[in-house]
């Protein structure tokens, strides 16, 4: 029973859904016409690629998150590191199965994101500003991914920037959230940064993601409502927590900007998601 509590633990199940889901969403937006079949290979492909990532980025942070996080499955003892190593060489071969099944070019674009995330967690996460920028580009990818083969996957490249540029904030936070544990182990992260650095680079990045957001209404691939879910729900998100951001105490908000990220995604999901769904229904 410990080994599979591990398990849901290690491979971060809430992190993989939400990947699948980005898969299927770019797959609806895009107009994708393959089979179902086709995008339920794709959500499992995606969803077995983030297990992996999350595993070795466990294994090769074990001592780090001692400190960190020190209720994760490999600190705690709940599982061995050889264990984790199954599990991580376990979900990249189901991910890649499951690409190729869907087709080769599937197959080669899972491949791409499996590949980073081993460089990621071994080489470019003591980094500053590289590793964040990988893990962003990781988190927008999958939205592309299920628009791979179709006619309007032109639709999806604004929505990725704005989720890339939404999760380089999150990274950064979460790198100065975690910056103690680091530091005793000798990983220098964005967090070394100087404090001017990195409040301009957050109004750099809330800046583009404010001067994108509403692109895709005005090239007309999605309508009004999505501006209005833009307008009246994720801009005033943005707003607030780009306010704390650039607030001198703002190393005291950092879970409170890191939660209002969230919710920004979120609504810059249902934004897409309810635009398409609503230009359907009137069709």
């Amino acid at each position: 029973m410990n080994f599979f509590l591990a398990f849901f633990k290690i491979v971060r199940p809430v992190n993989a859904l939400m990947s699948g889901l980005a898969v299927a969403l770019g797959f609806w937006l895009s107009n994708n016409h393959a089979p179902l079949m086709t995008l339920a290979l794709l959500v499992i492909s995606a969803m077995s690629a983030v297990g992996f990532g999350n595993s070795i980025n466990d294994i090769h942070d074990m001592e780090t998150d001692k400190i960190s996080h020190p209720d994760r499955p490999l600190p705690r003892g709940l599982i061995s590191p050889h264990a984790a190593i199954v599990i991580a060489f376990f979900c990249a071969s189901f991910s890649l199965a499951n690409s190729f099944l869907a087709s080769p070019l599937y197959a080669l674009a899972a491949l791409i994101p499996l590949i980073i995330l081993w460089f990621y967690a071994f080489y470019f996460k003591a980094t500053r500003l590289l590793g964040n920028a990988v893990v962003s580009l990781l988190v927008a990818y999958p939205l592309v991914f299920g628009g791979l083969h179709a006619q309007r996957i032109d639709r999806l490249f604004v929505p990725a920037l704005l989720a890339f540029l939404l999760n380089m904030v999150r990274e950064i936070i979460k790198d100065v959230a975690d910056e103690e544990g680091d530091k005793k182990s000798g990983i220098v992260t964005t967090a070394a940064l100087p404090e001017k650095t990195l409040t301009t680079l957050f109004i750099i990045i809330s800046g583009l993601y404010a001067a994108f957001l509403f692109v895709p209404f005005i090239v007309k691939h999605f309508g009004i409502v999505y501006f209005a879910i833009c307008a009246f729900i994720a801009l005033p998100l943005h707003l607030w927590w780009s306010t704390l951001a650039i607030n001198k105490k703002w190393r005291f908000h950092l879970a409170e900007i890191s939660s209002l990220i969230k919710l920004e995604m979120v609504a810059g999901l249902l934004a897409l998601a309810a635009d398409q769904a609503i230009k359907q229904l009137i069709r």
